[in-house]
């Protein structure tokens, strides 16, 4: 029973792809400004012998990763500090609240006005996108740790190290999974609609530059293969991160 609740999320994606294939087949939406999923997979696998295609969405992941990585170096230990401190959380929290109302595509000219076009604007909204969702989840993590437990560290003469290595980095670990994984989902949305937007080399740039030419098919299958490395990355990384995360706290 386990096993099939397990791939639920397949059955749910193939009712998906038979629903978009019957869309097309029945003529609701014309092949030519929706291909059906078939074509679109076809020309996927088609496009995936081609080294520049692949190269695309490589550079699209690496823009989002770098993003994430440089969110992550900012956002745990501030979000640790504001858990374990309140008044610099009283200080500090609002005005992220604040900043993390502002629209991210908004910010995209502005960027683009200071550090030009490239793959620096593209990396740097996608780690002001990825902040705020690891920091919050990070921050809560941490502020729901008892405090009796850190009357026992200090009761016992623990090291900051290892209170940090030993109570603080277990406490907060399934905040921290939660943060990225919300992170990666929303910021391949923010990379790709940089690219599109403001023509920063990637597979979104690919996409605009096909539909722009009448390319509909290609177009297509390159948002299929986004959504494949998506899903791919979700399930085998952070499913199996999880999982591993919670024989651990077990």
């Amino acid at each position: 029973m386990v096993a099939v609740e397990k791939y639920l999320w397949f059955a749910s994606l193939a009712c998906i792809f038979l629903a978009w294939e019957m869309i097309v087949r029945l003529g609701m939406v014309p092949a030519s400004k929706l291909p059906s999923f078939s074509t679109a997979l076809l020309t996927l696998l088609s496009c995936l012998s081609d080294l520049g295609f692949l190269a695309l969405v490589g550079q699209s992941f690496l823009n989002l990763t770098s993003g994430i990585l440089v969110a992550l170096a900012i956002a745990m230990p501030l979000a640790l500090f504001t858990g374990l401190r309140n008044r610099l959380d009283t200080a500090i929290t609002p005005l992220i609240m604040l900043a993390g109302a502002l629209p991210d595509i908004a910010l995209l000219p502005i960027l683009v006005l200071w550090i030009g076009s490239g793959n620096a604007a593209a990396i740097t909204l996608a780690a002001f996108s990825a902040f705020f969702p690891m920091y919050f989840t990070i921050r809560e993590g941490t502020k729901d740790i008892p405090k009796d437990l850190f009357h026992v560290a200090a009761v016992f003469d623990t090291g900051r190290f290892d209170t940090f290595r030993k109570l603080i980095l277990p406490a907060v670990s399934p905040q921290l999974f939660t943060g990225l994984r919300l992170a990666y989902d929303f910021v391949w949305e923010i990379v790709l609609a940089i690219e599109i937007l403001s023509g920063v080399t990637g597979i979104g740039s690919y996409i605009s530059g096909n539909v722009d030419a009448g390319g509909v098919n290609e177009a297509f299958a390159a948002i299929l293969a986004v959504g494949i490395l998506a899903i791919a990355v979700d399930r085998l990384l952070f499913g199996r991160a999880e999982r591993w995360l919670r024989r651990w706290m077990d």
